[in-house]
């Protein structure tokens, strides 16, 4: 079997000189891990990386690209119409029929850069209608043995699945021009997606959609600064909504690498899930739309004494042009929080705008409950789509916690459902997060919330012993009298949300990142390749 590189899907192919066979799957050492469709030759020592805490983000992304499929047919079909001045909106199994019959001519071309084992990959061609070819790329030859292994192993065709050991920012680049797009680019390093972000917006095709993955945490929640400015090009700040700020520094850094090549981002669904952050993005070409781009990024000042915080925006448009923002006046001042009197400290930019596609988030929903048997970690995917489907969007970027608000006041911890009922009575709207069940997501100012807490102090006073001194925090904020009285009686918002598992609890311990595989020492892939090699007269023949 060949070992082919293909820098330019839908061009005659480059093969190159290296000959290797696959291994049998009678001869290989090691465990056979089965997930959805697929089944993988998984060798011992760790040699290709595998986790199957990931099993729930291949869960997300299949379900997310099976969406995006059908979207991208009716899109289609739609255009179509148009040309033929048909109003006619095309039925669910128009769409579906469409999907199916262009599959093998205008199905989608996905790009899997990082694919290790090639589970993934392999599970995306089993399960995900429409899909025309898949180019499963690795760097490390140890990975790209396995990925040939276990296509074999499932007896599937390298026409569709097409293994390729290459640098994945040399194939993307190779994938700049518009008919060698790729429709789906699916980025999951072991670490930050940050090096690979100027590679993919340029290989997408317009309206295409971006998946990207990052599990460096640590730095995105803010133990490192420097190292974050240089991968994402924002400052962070350690702060009780670290996690979905998270997220947006990611979008930030994906939409800075997109306005340069006059493509915007619209995020379908971003999550903060275990360890890492998954966000799937449409890209699409639009100069118009790229200089709205500075009205949806904004700086963070945070204060330094409580959970207060704003957000500055980069941009604003007054009808006719875009312009620089003018400082808001809570934030000027004295530079000093309206609330606590402490100073503030500034992060950012990071992404302001939604964070997900409601409409679409509900229809992913709907059909991961049609076919629960196709999702191994169903329950916890149904659970994760509903609490993301739940969160307030709009005019709510980041969030407080109620260990946040009760820790700085000193104060007994009101019930999730209080604080959410007093917030309705005041007429704004709020939420819990996806990640956090602590998470107060709500559109109303600090102000507000602070004087909601003001208003539960007033029927649950604090007892002396936890209040510290003149200078305390709590004592600066419970000094000011609030501008109104909260109501913390009513309906419970919790009365009406659908029954799912919203927070499961880690399935077992050590349920976190793993090490980086170890790939095959020299000595070993001389081994490997002098095992299987070809005889010289059995060799093929190759074009030059």
């Amino acid at each position: 079997m060949l070992l082919r590189r293909l820098p330019l899907l839908g061009r005659p192919l480059c093969i190159h000189r290296t000959i290797m066979t696959t291994p049998a799957a009678a001869d290989f050492e090691g465990e056979i891990i089965s997930e959805g469709r697929a089944k993988i030759l998984f060798p011992k020592g760790n040699q290709v990386f595998y986790n199957k805490v990931q099993v729930l983000n291949r869960d997300l992304s299949i379900a997310v690209i099976n969406q995006f499929a059908h979207e991208r047919a009716k899109e289609t079909i739609l255009k179509q119409r148009k040309r033929e001045k048909n109003d006619a909106v095309p039925t669910v199994d128009e769409v579906q029929a469409h999907v199916r019959d262009n599959a093998d001519t205008n199905g989608l071309k996905i790009f899997e850069a990082l694919a290790a084992s090639g589970l993934r990959s392999i599970r995306y061609l089993q399960e995900i209608e429409g899909v025309q070819s898949i180019l499963v790329n690795d760097l490390d030859p140890a990975a790209v043995i396995s990925i040939k292994r276990n296509i074999e192993y499932n007896q599937l065709s390298t026409d569709k699945l097409i293994p390729n050991e290459d640098d994945a920012t040399s194939v993307m680049y190779s994938h700049r021009k518009e008919a060698d797009n790729f429709d789906v680019i699916d980025l999951d390093p072991y670490g930050s997606a940050s090096i690979f972000l100027d590679g993919a917006v340029q290989a997408i095709a317009n309206g295409g959609l971006l998946c990207v993955t990052c599990t460096d945490m640590p730095v995105l929640c803010g133990k490192d600064p420097d190292v974050c400015f240089s991968r994402y090009g924002v400052v962070p700040y350690k702060s009780n909504y670290l996690h979905e700020n998270a997220l947006r520094m990611v979008l930030h850094s994906i939409e800075s690498a997109a306005v340069k090549y006059q493509k915007h981002i619209v995020p379908i669904i971003s999550c903060s899930i275990d360890f890492y952050v998954r966000v799937f993005v449409r890209v699409y070409k639009s100069p118009v739309n790229v200089k709205a781009s500075m009205t949806k990024q904004s700086y963070v000042y945070q204060c330094t004494g409580c959970d207060s915080f704003h957000l500055q925006s980069l941009g604003k448009f007054n009808g006719k042009t875009y312009h620089a923002s003018f400082v808001e006046p809570d934030v000027v001042g004295s530079g000093k929080c309206d609330q606590c009197g402490r100073r503030f400290k500034m992060s950012g930019p990071i992404w302001s705008a939604p964070l997900h596609n409601k409409d679409l988030v509900l229809k992913i929903r709907d059909n991961v409950l049609k076919n629960p048997t196709k999702y191994p970690t169903k329950d916890r995917l149904h659970g994760l789509l509903t609490s993301v489907s739940e969160e307030v969007q709009e005019d709510a970027p980041l969030y407080y916690t109620l260990p946040g608000l009760s820790k700085t006041l000193h104060c007994q911890q009101p019930r999730m459902d209080q604080v959410q009922v007093a917030l309705i009575n005041a007429g704004y709207n709020v939420s819990q997060s996806h990640k956090v069940p602590e998470a107060v997501k709500t559109n109303a100012p600090n102000h507000v919330v602070w004087d909601i807490m003001r208003s539960w102090v007033k029927k649950h006073p604090i007892h002396k012993k936890r209040v510290n001194d003149n200078h305390d925090v709590g004592v600066n904020i419970l000094a000011k009298e609030p501008a109104f009285e909260a109501q913390f009686s009513g309906k419970r918002p919790s009365a009406d949300k659908e029954k799912a598992l919203r927070f499961p609890k880690n399935p077992e311990a050590h349920w976190g990142p793993k090490s980086r595989a170890r790939g095959l020492a020299p000595s070993e892939l001389a081994n490997v390749v002098e095992a299987h090699q070809e005889p010289e007269a059995k060799k093929p023949k190759v074009d030059e």
